[in-house]
């Protein structure tokens, strides 16, 4: 496999407990062209501290602190805008465990699409395991937790824009994608959301990778999370909210107005009711 230079982006805030983890499995993996810069969104615990560390290990290691307090898509935003230098961007949180294959697979599948999609935006992701503080398994596929059905979203605008498909741990994506996706528009509510939507919007690629090459800790204090599918899940009030969400990033580029959203809405909740009963 062709190597090519890998900028890992991670954000912390508070992260202290669980850090040394997410960095040792970086560390530890089988591809090692890579660079990992971190942004610190103003943490007042030692995760500093151990940034500090680790930074002094491995050069390949940088750490940006500017003292701001930005939430995660901001500061994800602030880090693509300043490394992009890169080839290829892959995203990192700072409480999970990578398996050691994860960035090689990821690369392998994204330099093989680009050969079939030259010159075009790119994301690959995969399918994440579930687990809690501990690492003890809860659910061996993210996609069945959450319901999530990569083969409708990734090949329909209508559908991603209304069930993102992208988890931004477990993606990867080329040059053009993030170009595409710069600067982030103030109603893009998540990064990887945001991302996967204008690499669409773009003409790109979005590919599923049917693997768990990660383990997605679970814990009090994700900035989202792992939520379990559920008819009854969640409250009128809390659907309300994140379809309002999907729509002002989605408007007006692909719906151009609410009638519009929950026509589409109705439709794939359908064909998602009749994908999964199969």
């Amino acid at each position: 496999m062709m190597y090519a230079m890998l900028r890992i982006l991670m954000s912390t805030y508070n992260g202290a407990r669980y850090l040394a983890e997410q960095l040792d499995s970086i560390l530890a993996q089988t591809y090692t062209d890579w660079r990992l810069t971190v942004r610190d969104d103003g943490s007042t615990d030692g995760t500093l501290a151990v940034l500090a560390d680790y930074a002094k290990k491995d050069k390949r290691i940088t750490i940006l602190s500017d003292g701001e307090n930005l939430g995660a898509c901001k500061s994800f935003e602030r880090l693509l805008t300043q490394c992009n230098d890169a080839e290829y961007y892959a995203f990192a949180d700072q409480d999970d465990v990578w398996d050691i294959n994860k960035l090689a697979v990821c690369m392998a599948t994204i330099l093989s699409a680009e050969r079939d999609f030259p010159d075009k935006p790119i994301v690959v992701h995969s399918d994440l395991r579930v687990v809690d503080e501990q690492l003890h398994e809860i659910a061996s596929s993210f996609w069945q937790y959450s319901n999530i059905c990569p083969d409708l979203l990734n090949h329909n605008i209508h559908y991603l824009a209304i069930c993102n498909s992208v988890t931004g741990c477990a993606m990867l994506f080329n040059r053009a994608a993030c170009r595409s996706a710069l600067p982030f528009a103030k109603k893009a509510y998540m990064h990887d959301a945001w991302i996967a939507l204008q690499t669409m919007l773009a003409g790109g690629q979005i590919i599923a990778i049917r693997q768990t090459l990660m383990a997605y800790r679970q814990h009090g204090n994700n900035t989202l999370g792992a939520v379990r599918y559920s008819v009854l899940g969640k409250s009128w009030e809390e659907r309300k909210i994140g379809a309002q969400l999907s729509y002002h990033m989605s408007h007006p580029k692909v719906y151009a107005n609410k009638m519009q959203f929950w026509w589409w809405k109705m439709i794939y909740l359908c064909h998602r009711m009749i994908y999964t009963r199969k």
